[in-house]
């Protein structure tokens, strides 16, 4: 029985050496095993990372981009506004002038007009001058009952005071 007691005894020390020995090669495996995990990790992060990057330049960069065609699009469309507007304005300040002009002339030859009457009827005892039918012809009253006179009855006395 003491040789079943040692045998035991040997067992149970051989099988604590290898569970030791099972402990340690399973301790560095996993170590080993934990190391990798960690690089891999490691990388895909770094990978994650990059990718992150590359992603918000490329989103900066056409962020940049439609911003200054936006820019170029809002410059040009105030340009336009601003030219049409000043076509505008330049026209109509042309019209406005050129109709003042118009106006003025008119006032003047009006004036003329109304000197020349003035005069004509003071110096003919207050004959008037009109004009008389659809074509707007210059006429005058004439006295009737004054007669006709010339070789051709052609000339009539003038209606006046």
């Amino acid at each position: 029985m003491s040789s079943l007691l040692t045998l035991a005894k040997d067992l149970e020390q051989t099988s604590k050496a290898q569970r030791q020995s099972t402990g340690e090669m399973l301790k560095a495996a996993f170590s080993e095993h934990e190391a990798s995990v960690k690089q891999e990790l490691s990388e895909s992060a770094k990978r994650i990372n990059d990718a992150i990057s590359a992603h918000d330049l490329t989103i900066k960069t056409t962020l940049a981009a439609n911003t200054k065609g936006l820019l170029k699009t809002v410059s040009r469309t105030w340009l336009t506004i601003v030219m049409v507007s000043f076509l505008l304005i330049c026209t109509s300040g042309s019209i406005l002038w050129w109709q003042g002009q118009q106006i003025v002339d008119h006032y003047q030859l009006i004036s003329e007009m109304k000197r020349t009457e003035a005069m004509l009827s003071a110096k003919n005892n207050g004959v008037q001058l009109s004009v008389c039918g659809d074509n707007k012809r210059p006429c005058v009253k004439v006295n009737p009952e004054a007669g006709a006179y010339g070789e051709d009855s052609g000339w009539m006395v003038l209606a006046g005071k």
